[in-house]
């Protein structure tokens, strides 16, 4: 069934709005960003020169950059890998006859949709040196020789980070996971049963095979989530100490509006545009093939 003229136009007013938000707020921004990663404009003047590859070329012998990609991704592997990791136990402890579940589930949640802001000045405080809240346990029960300066030493500085990040979105896994948990035909599991099955192979050879689904999405957010991440690390460390946490983010915002080298930032913000798509396409592609089978 073709549509007339008169509905075309129609079609189109409605779709109008949408086209010119998404081209004003997404597509011209992108866009203008390609064109000033070719420039060496500093932000804040009209004036500026075309420099071509200059500031890609820069990139690949810029070592500040070469260790916050390493950041980023180390920071993304561990987040990634113990935010799912926590989130399957927590989903079939929701799905079970635990009580006051409800409770539990709202409990888990809540740090999802705290503001970054939040989150990093309250563990700012826990990781405090001297009064925080964790060294001050530790002395307490006597581990005097554990206190650190968690957020200052350098060996200890990311690794905190990703302790606050998987504590902030476990709960958000989990809730995807228990939504996926909770199509499972329970038929499955009471045939399971009948044919002597345990938990843990029902688990194995049910649960975690039909959780594939679940699995991409939680996988492939997670991973974008982390590797733009920016507010949790500026809030506590700013990149700091010694670049110990400065990932791809945190450095593009303090080359571009700090030191006002807006088109050097910006060739390191195309870089972690295609950096991201491939991997979120590789992810897809291959946790994908995995659903299939």
């Amino acid at each position: 069934m073709t549509m007339s003229r008169k509905e075309h136009f129609i079609l189109a007013g409605f779709l109008a709005p949408a086209i010119i938000v998404y081209t004003t707020f997404l597509l011209g921004p992108v866009m203008g960003s390609f064109f000033y990663s070719l420039t060496n404009w500093n932000g804040l003047y009209q004036t500026m020169d075309f420099v071509g590859l200059r500031n890609f070329v820069n990139l690949m012998e810029d070592g500040v950059f070469a260790k916050a990609i390493r950041n980023t991704m180390v920071f993304t592997v561990f987040v990634v890998l113990i935010q799912n990791a926590i989130g399957v136990p927590l989903a079939l402890a929701m799905d079970s006859r635990i009580r006051s579940k409800q409770v539990l589930k709202t409990l888990f949640f809540v740090p999802a949709i705290l503001s970054p802001l939040v989150v990093g000045y309250t563990w700012t405080y826990i990781y405090e040196p001297q009064n925080g809240v964790l060294n001050t346990i530790l002395r307490t029960v006597g581990l005097t020789g554990w206190e650190q300066s968690w957020l200052g030493d350098p060996q200890f500085a990311l690794y905190s980070i990703v302790v606050m990040a998987v504590w902030q979105f476990s709960g958000y896994s989990m809730v995807i996971y228990l939504a996926n948990l909770q199509t499972i035909p329970g038929d499955l599991y009471e045939a399971a049963d009948i044919d002597g099955a345990g938990k843990w192979q029902q688990f194995k050879s049910i649960t975690f095979p039909l959780l594939a689904p679940s699995i991409t999405i939680n996988i492939v957010l997670s991973s974008i989530g982390t590797l733009k991440a920016f507010d949790i690390i500026y809030v506590t460390t700013k990149g700091g100490p010694y670049y110990a946490t400065e990932t791809m983010t945190t450095l593009l915002f303090s080359t571009a509006f700090t030191k006002s080298s807006f088109g050097y930032g910006t060739a390191m913000g195309v870089v972690m545009f295609f950096f991201v798509f491939i991997i979120s396409l590789a992810q897809i592609l291959l946790l994908r093939r995995r659903e299939v089978h």
